[in-house]
């Protein structure tokens, strides 16, 4: 049988297989952290990887998505590079970027004896860990990594597939949620000693990750009407993470609330104080999967929407996650293109706050249609493509991409507000979070109708409100103040509302919000 060697930094990871196997799968079997952000379909053309030797003749696929300097340099796509023999390859690092926007502190270090918690959201693409003193609440440090279920793709659907289609896959699918916030605890940095001083683990999730940790059944999450097989607390889940954490650590699972609605969301509420609000406030949470939070004081509401991950910067020609060089901003001036990258690095693509922002400002040059048309006689469309410079480009089923994941969104705000009886005037308070939500411009997100014409002063950027949620839930009081927000909180099944396609349709359009209240196109 054919050996296949992988070098990952410093380890390296040898794996038996079958003549002609195909290497993203073997990758998968490995468990090492790797992406394949389109599930192994061959129509993303980001799972590259480096080829020292033992990889048969690329196909036609490969030869789309790659350029003859990069085969030539031994670059190869995992969902279709297959083993001649015995093979090695090289992945590279993946560094995870995520908002941490809190004031970090040494108050653990300087309490040594103090006892400590851990608040874990385990996202989709990325698990962040955040340490607390059990004792007062004060969140003192805070990292991420990579949710290494992406081998199975970037969107949940994929993976529950992957899993209902195989016992093993899920198994594995499982361990790699394990291994995901086991590295994201160790992004942390903590010594030994304080790591010993953990007490209490709360972990918040979407129901797909909930369940695929829990072991809990997923075909009710895969199919119609997409509901969880349970959403009960687990106040002492311990007995799922044997190994992770030190023996007598309280792990604890906060209910979730029903559809795609998970205790990530819970947290947020919570954080949020949606259960002591004084004024109308409206939450999103920006993903793949977008949750929608809303209360006007008296009831809560929440729904899900997919709105795909092209906020992830998947989907997108040039997209990125948030990586080193990756575009976050964008503006043109004096017929030029201007860009913010992450670490101020040479660019190499579009996450999508820098999608958003490139869009926006094709919309206030004309170059773009309120329709999400390009101008074909504007001087700056090459062949239904806008170049950003000479390796990144916005093509015209990118923009499509950005007005299916907004109008998803849009719509899904528009109908709890008319569940609730509230217009965007009414909102005092408008909250985006999430890793993408929590750094977005709100500007842009006004301007391309995102958003409703709410008043721009009531607009907040909150990165971590699933983390600090979580860190709220680790005393028993907080975890009981959980179970009562998921008992009062009503979820919202869009599949069921008569008003939803109308109003996706009618949110595909950019239109620009302003002075809370008016809209016109910017033609």
């Amino acid at each position: 049988m054919p050996t296949l060697h992988i070098l990952y930094g410093s380890q390296h990871k040898t794996i038996q297989a079958e003549p002609n196997a195909l290497l993203g799968e073997l990758l998968a079997q490995a468990e090492v952290p790797f992406e394949q952000p389109c599930a192994g379909r061959g129509t993303c053309g980001r799972c590259k990887v480096l080829q020292e030797f033992g990889l048969a003749e690329p196909d036609e696929i490969e030869k789309r998505h790659l350029s003859a300097a990069e085969l030539s340099l031994g670059q190869r796509l995992a969902c279709r590079a297959r083993l001649a023999g015995d093979a090695q390859i090289v992945l590279a690092p993946i560094t995870v970027y995520s908002a941490k926007a809190f004031q970090a502190n040494d108050h653990y270090k300087t309490h040594p004896s103090a006892p400590l918690g851990l608040a874990i959201d385990l996202g989709s693409t990325t698990v962040a860990a955040f340490l607390t003193m059990l004792e007062t609440g004060d969140i003192c440090a805070g990292a991420a990594a990579l949710n290494q279920q992406a081998v199975y793709g970037a969107d949940v659907i994929s993976r529950l597939a992957a899993a209902l289609q195989s016992v093993e896959d899920g198994e594995r699918l499982r361990r790699l949620t394990l291994a995901s916030i086991q590295q994201a605890v160790q992004s942390l940095r903590l010594s030994r000693a304080s790591l010993q001083r953990v007490r209490r683990v709360s972990i918040v999730c979407n129901p797909a990750m909930h369940h695929i940790l829990a072991g809990l059944p997923l075909a009710s999450l895969a199919t119609l009407p997409f509901e969880p097989s349970s959403c009960a607390a687990i106040p002492a889940a311990e007995f799922l993470l044997d190994g992770v954490f030190p023996a007598g650590v309280q792990v604890s699972l906060p209910p979730l609330i029903g559809g795609f609605v998970g205790s990530d969301a819970l947290a947020c509420l919570a954080y949020f104080d949606f259960d002591r609000a004084v004024t109308p406030t409206l939450a999103i949470d920006l993903g793949t999967n977008g949750e929608i939070l809303l209360t006007d004081g008296k009831r809560i509401l929440s729904t899900s929407t997919a709105a795909g991950p092209a906020f992830e910067g998947v989907n997108i020609a040039c997209g990125s996650r948030a990586v080193e060089g990756a575009v976050t901003k964008v503006r043109w001036e004096e017929n030029h293109w201007i860009m913010e990258t992450i670490g101020g690095g040479e660019a190499v693509g579009l996450t999508g706050s820098g999608l958003l922002s490139m869009v926006r400002a094709l919309r206030e040059a004309g170059v773009i249609e309120s329709s999400g048309r390009f101008q074909p006689q504007n001087p700056l469309v090459q062949n239904r493509k806008v170049w950003l410079d000479d390796k990144i480009f916005l093509s015209q089923l990118d923009v499509r991409e950005l007005q299916k994941a907004k109008a998803a969104i849009r719509a899904a705000v528009e109908i709890l507000l008319q569940t609730l009886g509230l217009s965007a005037a009414d909102l005092g308070r408008v909250i985006l979070t999430g890793s993408f939500g929590g750094q977005i411009d709100a500007a842009d997100a006004l301007a391309l109708g995102l958003l409703p014409p709410v008043r721009p002063e009531t607009i907040e950027n909150i990165p971590n409100g699933a983390g600090f949620g979580a860190a709220l839930f680790l005393s028993d009081a907080g975890f009981a103040r959980a179970e009562a927000l998921a008992h009062r909180t009503e979820h919202i099944n869009l599949d069921a509302s008569r008003s939803f396609l109308e109003q996706f349709s009618a949110a595909m359009a950019f239109c620009y919000y302003f002075d809370g209240g008016t809209h016109e196109p910017f033609s």
